[in-house]
């Protein structure tokens, strides 16, 4: 053996080793090339293939009852898989419409126009390689039957759907002239939607009782919450929430925790965005009015041909520069919209985003009165206005002629503002590999910053200078599921979904910089999921369960300033996993269009950053000492945990005229988070709290739904709802009253809607509850006071004219005035607003 032969590093072997690397990776290079080209290529062939081999389409005409073409009609395509699942077409002048480069399988159709009753939901089988016809016929009278989504994750036609859910489209939300989703929604029955306030300010969703952080909002089914509240729901953006560019709002009531995960304990509000599609179209509107109130909004819509790519958008902006008490300046600039590419008839990539830029100005809480009030259970009744100003230009609260004046409420704070904004974006890719097979690939990232002002102005207890203090929420989510079909009636859905969330919390303080503090946590869950659903007899009989399981894995909070942190040295273990399941069943009679439904299942919602970390600095410990970290949160603190019970009837009357839906409802909350200070937190604690967040017994709703929806004559639409509620804590919050607050005994809503001919539209809303408890926290004694506020009664009436200017193009006219008959009324001792007027129009194109 020569020394060549084994000195690697010869002259020789270098040069051979040289061309060997070089060879290698002019290999890799080859093997990369094919890589990332085959996929292309693969897809490409595909195409091809699906195009001369397995492209199906669906064409046919919208005609009215004399057979004559409806044009504008909108023709909506739902595939019975999860993949794949929604197309839109719009009729040209002689009605028809056409889907082309569809993959097989069953898809369901429905079409809509203004003035008409929706085609009830039909099903339709395409077939490879062939073309189906199917005429669509638009009647003149009949209540509305649109195709749910929300209720399984699936596409159902409502007489297949085995759960309450709620629609309300886009239609409905311009004849009412509503802006804000959160409004629209006090027409649903079982939910409770309260704002503090007029425009901008706070607004909670309670559904069938619960709390607030028990009714989970979605973005075109995907979960939208806030990380940095405290409670890690929605209910800190709600109000952001506008009707920039939304398809319709559907509304899961009942637990739907093992399909949506956390927050779903009472229910779900899922805000679907426009899905877009030729032919192009759009609109501008403005309106303005009371309280200082302007809104603009420009909306587009369209796609390529044959609708390959399809696209939506809409930018919105509110301002409203008075406000109630002339102080009380909002302002939101909202922008909403989504593209889709159609790569093969069997593949989809889209992708979809929501943002706000929100500011509003702040008031003080309300206070009792500073004078002996009646022991229990005080009613509400308002200081006079005349007194209310000069409490806020300083008089005293003792000083005041209270008269029969029991609270003070809430005063003008002109320091005091809150500035948020959000983003929600998503891609999502899916394929249909076969019939019987599908899957999808998610990525959603939620970014919410929160930014709350105050200074030394004002009438509660005031810092000595200006100070910030910021709560930014980061979550990100990859969802990956997959759906096999066992024969045409046997639906299966499986998936796993990681996500990661973050909460930042700064104090800043322009006077004493000494004194800011900070803290920094993040936490990681996983969760596994799976659906079954099956349907018999002829699709009569519809059955579906669902289980899902996640678990959590905390990192170690950073807070500054770090030394005196209450979390230091202490073992963070993977705090408990949650389990849900649910199970629901639904029987049709077609002949007498009568539906039996049941659904029960169990939810839970996962202890908020805030709740496991939440703490406060207190740079000037009472009665001295070093400054310090004070805490509140426990990382030990086990998810809450509920069970639901729900039966209904839904019953049709003269064809499609008239529905009635008769619901009882039952929840039992077993394990809740609350804050408590009243001797609950187990000692000695580890974190040296006192008091704070706590494992505890949960309190019970139940009662009964109600809702009828007639269109009597071909004119005329009329929804009513009506929802009776006994919900109570099983541990009393505040001194012994075991009543849930914020929760009437009884709610009801009704909405008109009149048309005169083609052009003229008339609506009415009226919207009233039984009285109210709820707790005022009195700075005085560090003590809260438990009133009895009367409940709402308020009438909305408006009307529209549209004027038709070509064939696809028009302008409408409408004008609303909210409260009527000039109600006052209070919100947990907010001010709402009184009689306002508002005026507009619309370009449509």
């Amino acid at each position: 053996m020569t020394n060549t032969q084994f000195n690697r590093y010869s002259p020789v072997n270098k040069r051979s080793l040289t061309d060997k690397l070089l060879r290698a990776r002019k290999f890799l290079h080859a093997v990369a090339l094919v890589a990332l080209c085959a996929p292309f290529a693969l897809a490409q062939e595909a195409s091809a293939t699906a195009t001369t081999t397995t492209t199906a389409s669906i064409n046919g005409r919208v005609t009215d009852a004399q057979g004559a073409g409806v044009a504008g009609a909108i023709v909506t395509l739902y595939a019975r898989a999860p993949q794949l699942r929604r197309l839109t077409a719009v009729a040209d002048a002689g009605g028809a419409y056409r889907f082309e480069s569809l993959a097989a399988g069953e898809y369901l159709i429905e079409a809509d126009a203004r003035g008409f009753a929706p085609v009830v939901a039909q099903k339709v089988i395409v077939e490879r390689g062939r073309a189906t016809t199917l005429d669509l016929a638009l009647e003149v009278a009949g209540v509305r039957a649109q195709v749910v989504v929300t209720a399984a994750d699936t596409p159902q036609p409502v007489d297949e759907v085995s759960k309450a859910v709620t629609t309300i489209g886009a239609g409905e939300l311009d004849e009412r002239d509503e802006y804000a989703l959160s409004e629209a929604l006090r027409a649903v029955p079982g939910l409770r939607v309260q704002q503090l306030g007029g425009p901008g300010a706070f607004v909670t969703i309670k559904t069938r009782g619960l709390r607030n952080q028990d009714t989970a909002v979605l973005i075109d089914g995907l979960r939208f919450r806030d990380p940095a509240s405290e409670r890690g729901d929605a209910s800190g953006y709600l109000s952001d929430l506008h009707a920039t560019n939304v398809s319709r709002v559907e509304v899961l009531r009942g637990s739907g925790s093992s399909l949506y995960g956390t927050n779903a304990i009472g229910g779900v509000v899922n805000i679907i965005t426009d899905e877009g599609g030729a032919p192009l179209r759009g609109s501008l509107l403005a309106e303005g009015g009371g309280l200082g109130l302007f809104r603009g909004r420009a909306q587009l819509a369209g796609g390529t041909t044959a609708n390959r790519v399809v696209y939506s958008a809409g930018v919105s902006h509110l301002n409203a520069t008075r406000g109630i008490d002339g102080d009380d300046a909002a302002r939101t600039t909202s922008g909403q919209g989504r593209v889709r590419f159609q790569l093969t008839p069997t593949i989809q990539l889209g992708a979809r985003f929501y943002a706000a830029d929100s500011f509003i100005q702040l008031n003080e809480d309300a206070r009792p009165v500073a004078a002996v009030l009646p022991a229990g259970i005080v009613r509400a009744v308002p200081l006079a206005r005349t007194e209310l100003r000069r409490f806020e230009n300083g008089t005293n609260a003792a000083a005041l002629t209270n008269g029969a004046a029991t609270f003070i409420p809430s005063t003008n704070d002109p320091d005091a503002a809150r500035a948020t904004r959000f983003f929600s974006g998503a891609l999502v890719f899916t394929q249909r590999v076969t019939g019987s097979f599908g899957y999808t690939v998610s990525y959603q990232g939620n970014k919410t910053d929160g930014a709350f002002y105050d200074g030394p102005a004002g009438t509660g207890f005031e810092p000595f200078g200006t100070t910030r203090a910021d709560f930014d929420g980061r979550a990100h989510t990859l969802n990956a599921r997959a759906d096999f079909r066992l024969g045409r009636a046997n639906l299966i859905t499986a998936g796993y979904e990681f996500e990661r969330e973050r909460f930042l919390n700064r104090s800043l303080s322009s006077f004493a910089p000494a004194d800011d503090s900070a803290l920094d946590v993040a936490e990681r869950s996983h969760a596994f999921f799976i659906q079954d659903q099956v349907r018999l007899l002829d699709d009569r009989l519809q059955l579906s369960a669902a289980f899902r399981t996640q678990r959590f894995a905390l990192s170690r909070p950073e807070l500054a300033p770090v030394a005196t942190s209450p979390f230091a040295g202490f073992d963070f273990d993977s705090p408990a996993n949650a389990y849900t399941g649910d199970g629901s069943i639904a029987y049709s009679f077609r002949t007498t269009g009568t539906k039996l439904r049941a659904h029960v299942g169990n939810g839970y919602r996962a202890p908020s950053l805030y709740e496991r970390f939440g703490s406060f600095y207190d740079p000037r410990p009472f009665g001295g000492g070093s400054p310090q970290f004070a805490a509140f949160g426990d990382p030990r603190l086990r998810p809450e945990r509920s069970v639901a019970f729900d039966a209904g009837l839904d019953q049709n009357f003269a064809g499609t005229r008239a529905r009635a839906s008769a619901t009882y409802f039952y929840t039992r909350l077993q394990e809740v988070i609350a804050f408590d200070f009243t001797g609950l937190v187990v000692q000695p604690d580890p974190f040296g709290r006192f008091g704070g967040y706590v494992n505890t017994r949960g309190g019970l709703a139940r009662g009964v739904e109600l809702s009828f929806d007639a269109a009597p004559a071909r004119t005329l639409d009329v929804r009513a709802a009506y929802t009776y509620t006994n919900a109570d804590e099983r541990t009393p919050r505040v001194g012994n009253v075991l009543r849930s607050f914020a929760i009437p005994d009884h709610q009801f809503n009704l909405t008109a809607t009149q048309r005169v001919g083609r052009r003229l539209l008339f609506n009415f809303d009226l919207t009233a509850s039984s009285n109210y408890l709820a707790p005022v926290f009195n700075p005085s004694t560090f003590a809260s006071v438990v009133y009895r506020f009367d409940g709402i009664r308020k009438a909305d009436a408006g009307a529209n004219y549209t004027l038709p200017l070509g064939e696809s193009r028009s302008l409408r006219f409408f004008g609303y005035v909210e409260n009527l008959f000039g109600r006052e009324y209070f919100e947990n001792g907010f001010r709402t607003p009184g009689r306002t007027g508002k005026a507009g129009a619309q370009f449509s194109f």
